[in-house]
């Protein structure tokens, strides 16, 4: 009696770990998976994931791969986080830097098409699962570029550009070229910003002026003091502004007093040794950056390498009689 007891006992607990243990059925997660570009890493997660719901269709399924992808990213982004004291030299520290911060964008962007709140179109999600993918290849980049790939790089090995490039082929979005409006602006140029563009005396948040004469000196201050999720239009005088800018914020407008008048300057690179990620001037963040009459600059000259004036990662970002001065991917326009 107490064998037959322990027997059922024992086969109790055998079903259920089982059913903690193994995830979507094989059969059909074998099916899901067989359409995209990377199967292995797809049915290896989704048939160990708890859930025993069957998979009953595409939008689903992209749901599902989304939801993996960001799982796995999350991870990443906290393993990478612990491998800063294993860094054996400046180099090797600033690309690993650079990856830390990748991962939060990456994180960032499959969450924000993940929102339901977002209501985002196929193309939206398109656009901002490509810019995820992106910035893991730069993280990469920073490692070869520095000639530091035998350490850290291979520690922070993962699938989750793998998992990232299966919901881009779910979701398959063909590329469609919508050309200008009749004023010259994409459609997606909302009418307050053309205007703001189109005006020669805008309203103007906060005044940046070397002179003391406006609310601030220097452009970080004016950025630090953008608040508010609407427009927030800073104004820089003419001048040369040595400074090197990563700009965070949403709907953030740098206007100047023109090209060659108002410009914004540094020397970063990469045989000074910055990643291209990092040897930016001014790098647009946010989303909905408007620039308007200002020159992005980098003298870092023609021997040092990748010296980058501008970078954008800005979503729906606009440059408006601008110009751009360097020797080497002087316009970086990394993911979007």
């Amino acid at each position: 009696m107490a064998f037959r007891v322990y027997l059922l006992t024992f086969v109790f607990l055998c079903i259920f770990l089982a059913s903690t243990v193994s995830g979507y059925n094989s059969k059909h997660v074998k099916a899901w998976c067989s359409k995209t570009p990377n199967p292995k890493p797809c049915e290896y997660f989704l048939t160990h994931n708890s859930d025993q719901k069957p998979i009953k269709s595409l939008s689903e399924f992209l749901k599902i791969s989304m939801k993996l992808a960001l799982d796995r990213a999350i991870l990443a982004k906290s393993h990478a986080s612990t491998l800063g004291p294993k860094c054996r030299d400046t180099r090797e520290k600033a690309a690993w830097e650079d990856c830390l911060k990748l991962y939060d964008f990456t994180v960032s962007k499959i969450n924000k098409t993940m929102d339901p709140d977002t209501k985002c179109s196929k193309t939206d999600s398109q656009t901002w699962l490509s810019t995820a993918l992106t910035n893991l290849d730069t993280c990469k980049a920073g490692f070869l570029e520095l000639g530091v790939t035998d350490f850290i790089l291979p520690l922070m090995s993962n699938n989750v550009s793998d998992l990232i490039c299966n919901t881009l082929a779910i979701n398959k979005v063909p590329f469609n070229y919508t050309p200008p409006e009749k004023d010259g602006f994409p459609s997606w140029v909302k009418p307050g910003d053309r205007k703001l563009l189109q005006n020669s005396t805008p309203r103007d948040n906060v005044v940046v002026a070397k002179d003391g004469s406006g609310n601030f000196r220097t452009i970080k201050e004016a950025i630090n003091a953008a608040s508010g999720s609407g427009r927030f239009v800073i104004y820089v005088k003419q001048g040369v502004y040595s400074e090197n800018l990563e700009i965070q914020k949403d709907n953030v407008m740098l206007r100047g007093d023109g090209k060659g008048r108002t410009i914004i300057t540094g020397s970063r690179s990469v045989r000074g040794g910055s990643t291209t990620f990092k040897s930016a001037t001014v790098a647009a963040v946010g989303d909905g950056f408007i620039a308007r009459g200002i020159t992005f600059r980098n003298t870092a000259g023609a021997n040092n390498g990748q010296a980058v004036a501008l970078r954008s990662g800005s979503d729906l970002s606009v440059f408006y009689q601008c110009s751009f001065e360097g020797y080497q991917d002087t316009l970086y326009i990394r993911s979007l």
